[in-house]
């Protein structure tokens, strides 16, 4: 397990531990759980729910991708530990 941490730290952004409080990892947990209830719905559905957005489904993955990148770039507070008692 050390080694595996280690690596992280030297490829990994340094708050790679607290990750799971980062905006855009929680943005992207929420897309990738949509996407699996999307494909189980009936073709009655997507377009009951996209007539409702009123957005087309490419916007929807554009804008989704965007607002991934916005979320990354901004700063969040989040800074890493102290590494070197880790």
């Amino acid at each position: 397990m050390n080694f595996i941490t280690q690596y992280f730290d030297k490829v990994l952004v340094p708050e790679w531990r607290r990750a799971w409080q980062m905006a855009c990892v929680l943005w992207n947990t929420l897309c990738a759980a949509v996407a699996p209830a999307w494909l189980i719905l009936s073709d009655d559905q997507k377009a009951s729910v996209l007539s409702a957005i009123g957005v087309k489904p490419a916007w929807l993955v554009a804008g989704a991708f965007v607002v991934s990148i916005a979320l990354r770039l901004k700063a969040q507070g989040i800074t890493a530990e102290n590494r070197e008692g880790a």
